[in-house]
């Protein structure tokens, strides 16, 4: 069993593709009888060790679809494993769309929101904060529909997976909106310095940082009443080959040359100013083909300029060289007890190195500026943190095990990466 970088390998003894919630609840049942860990995937999108086990391993893949609409409360229920992009399609056909999201919708719902997954504006939460209700099936058998009333709700909303298995979600959604897209290139000093000014004026904004040329992609992006765009040759060439083919070669040669300033100065040059008009569910993801490792932190908001400018100085210091960018992006605060916005507006910086890559000593040193400055990693991506490194920066951890523990007495879905987290 491998996860979408193939990172992780593993293999579990038995391997289960549950179509509904009772045959969920049979296998959960049949764990506790057994004593044995269950873990589960939605698309396999993550980098940390969430879904590994030796033992039961359940696929979501075969509970897609949406259950029930709510024209008038503007809500879509539907199972776990549906894919945002089958989601996103759903829902526009009832003229309904998601607030916000990240930019892949390869991810299922219930991985997405169960880890953390977010989108970029300062006024946008991330999309554990759309759900409106669910329903788990827990460590002792139970279902368990929890919503707004419920004590559990803030916990549930987002449990990476350790207080039971989610069958279905209730998404609160907005009236579908066509977005503006532009993006260009400029120097990252240019950037930096209206990147307060562009988080007020626009609904987002999105630095790709290059650190080897010391260049900013940048990318905004507004509601329009404007005709959505005809896709010309042009785009279409830009990201089937630029984006993905061309990019994909030019990191292994880089990768395996040495040669990233040249390379980098090459690839930059096929970027030009792009502007496009879609559908909010067609204009937020971007098709990435190229395999990557990746680490992803959130910061208090007021931190960005610090810390931005020490890891840029200790990525110059040491060298590290990669054609893979940080992404930065901005995320309005939340009352969900483990979202790495719990209490605080955000930025987040996710750091990149091509697949073959050594990610290790890069990571690690950005990993221990992250760390001294109130550094939360996000739940799907690399991280090295331990129970009390949560505790030091998650006000309700304590609470939220409590509950971990009440909803799963026996530790059927606690593996090693979340006995680390959870101190077991």
């Amino acid at each position: 069993m491998r996860n979408w970088a193939g990172n992780l390998n593993f293999t579990p003894s038995i391997v289960f593709n549950p179509k509904t919630k009772e045959e969920l609840k049979k296998i959960i049942k049949s764990a506790i009888e057994e004593k044995k860990v269950i873990r589960t995937r939605g698309s396999g999108h993550s980098w940390t060790g969430l879904i590994e086990t030796n033992q039961i391993f359940l696929h979501l893949d075969d509970m897609q679809g949406v259950i029930e609409v709510n024209s008038k409360e503007q809500t879509i229920k539907a199972m776990a494993g549906t894919k945002l992009s089958l989601f996103g399609d759903e829902s526009f056909k009832h003229n309904l769309s998601l607030p916000n999201q990240g930019d892949i919708n390869k991810q299922s719902l219930g991985g997405a929101t169960s880890t953390g997954t977010h989108g970029t504006g300062l006024r946008l939460q991330s999309m554990a904060n759309q759900i409106s209700a669910l329903t788990m099936i827990n460590g002792k058998g139970e279902e368990i529909f929890i919503d707004q009333t419920s004590p559990y709700f803030e916990a549930a909303r987002l449990s990476i997976g350790s207080l039971g298995i989610i069958s279905d979600i209730t998404m609160k959604l907005v009236p579908s909106y066509k977005l503006k897209v532009n993006t260009f290139t400029e120097n990252i000093d240019e950037a930096v310095k209206k990147c307060e000014e562009r988080l007020h004026r626009n609904r987002h904004l999105e630095m790709f940082y290059f650190p080897v040329g010391d260049w900013s992609l940048t990318k905004i992006m507004n509601e329009t009443n404007e005709e959505v765009s005809t896709k010309n040759l042009f785009h279409q060439f830009n990201e089937v080959f630029v984006e993905n083919w061309l990019y994909r070669q030019l990191n292994k040669i880089a990768s395996s040359t040495g040669k990233y300033k040249l390379i980098d100065k090459v690839m930059q040059s096929f970027v030009s100013p792009e502007e496009k008009i879609d559908w909010s569910h067609r204009a937020y993801p971007t098709e990435r083909d190229v395999k990557f490792m990746e680490m992803e932190y959130n910061l208090p908001i007021d931190k960005f300029h610090s810390v931005f400018s020490e890891m840029r100085q200790a990525i110059k210091k040491n060298n590290f060289q990669t054609l893979l960018p940080i992404e930065i992006r901005f995320v309005k605060k939340d009352s969900i007890w483990l979202s790495p916005s719990f209490e605080r507006d955000s930025v987040y910086f996710a750091i990149h190195t091509y697949i073959t890559e050594d990610y290790r000593p890069y990571f690690d040193c950005i990993e221990e500026i992250l760390k001294k400055n109130q550094g939360r990693p996000h739940w799907g991506k690399w991280h090295t943190l331990k129970k009390n490194d949560f505790l030091k920066v998650y006000p309700k951890f304590e609470d939220f095990m409590k509950i971990r523990n009440e909803f799963d007495p026996n530790g059927i879905f606690l593996n090693n990466h979340l006995k680390e987290i959870f101190g077991v």
